[in-house]
């Protein structure tokens, strides 16, 4: 019974995590370039989340490093988590629509397996190959395809960002795996936003420094504040605790929420709309998957 609910949490964890998440494309897209640069906001998110991190030694015992070794992993999940997924999300967004960045996040279950199998966790089937196929031609049309809302030069280069961004947190949750096995979820996330801190600040500080912060609507200050604190540190710490019990490519599946919410949102408050291409190339993703 144990087990059975603690998949149960980590299925719902998973879901929680990916709803916060999908509200991310659409706020990061009234925050900037307006209002405050992705380095800024990247830098102001990543240091609340270690905040929140250092605060934890206050409620959560101090776990000790099992191996030397791990606290280059622990660099490296710093580097892919907290610097590059953040950074190369929020650049990107800031050129391509949420609607189209939602969908290329889609490709997460694929590169996951991908990865997988290339650290020899997963292989690949005849089926699987076939769905990468396909999954991958639906990603080409919905970047190669006219939003409406960007110059298509400049939606070109958002949609190849967020694809890095997606790169860096598929190859995240199979790094993540073993580390995940020997340790607790506050720990990484102790070591992951500190480092990744520290990481941002030279690139981010400045531009955080500058951004005005009393020329900001309150509506939109509220908006930094969520996606500021929300999204980072708490559900990160979901998806890790889920990976304790389920695959990185079975939580990779919890990708498929983020378009719906983040296009509902988007269409909702006009900011892009959904056209019949874009519509289909999502649905060829889904199906490849």
């Amino acid at each position: 019974m144990n087990a059975l609910q603690n998949k149960t949490k980590a299925h719902l964890g998973l879901i929680l995590a990916n709803l916060v998440w999908a509200m991310n494309y659409p706020f990061y897209k009234m925050i900037m370039p307006q209002y405050m640069s992705p380095y800024a906001l990247a830098t102001l998110a990543v240091s609340i989340a270690a905040i929140l991190a250092l605060l934890s030694f206050f409620f959560v015992p101090v776990e000790r490093v099992q191996r030397k070794g791990d606290i280059v992993k622990f660099v490296g999940a710093a580097v892919l988590m907290g610097v590059a997924k953040k950074l190369f999300l929020m650049v990107g967004i800031q050129h391509t629509s949420p609607i189209d960045a939602s969908i290329i996040a889609t490709l997460g279950p694929i590169l996951v397996l991908v990865i997988s199998v290339f650290f020899l966790i997963d292989r690949f089937t005849p089926m699987k190959i076939v769905g990468m196929v396909i999954g991958l031609a639906g990603a080409l049309v919905v970047i190669l395809s006219g939003s409406g809302m960007q110059a298509p030069s400049d939606k070109l280069g958002g949609d190849a960002v967020v694809l890095l961004a997606i790169v860096a947190s598929s190859f995240s949750m199979v790094w993540l795996k073993e580390l995940i096995v020997r340790y607790k979820p506050v720990t990484l996330l102790r070591w992951i936003y500190p480092v990744a801190a520290v990481m941002m600040l030279p690139i981010g500080l400045g531009p955080l420094l500058r951004t005005d912060f009393s020329a900001m609507p309150a509506h939109v200050a509220w908006i930094v504040a969520y996606v500021a604190v929300v999204p980072t540190f708490g559900p990160n710490y979901l998806l890790i605790y889920s990976l304790h019990y389920v695959k990185p490519t079975i939580s990779s599946i919890y990708f498929y929420l983020e378009p719906v919410i983040a296009t509902a949102i988007s269409v909702a408050m006009h900011m892009d709309t959904l056209s019949w291409d874009r519509a289909l190339a999502s649905l060829a993703v889904f199906a490849g998957v």
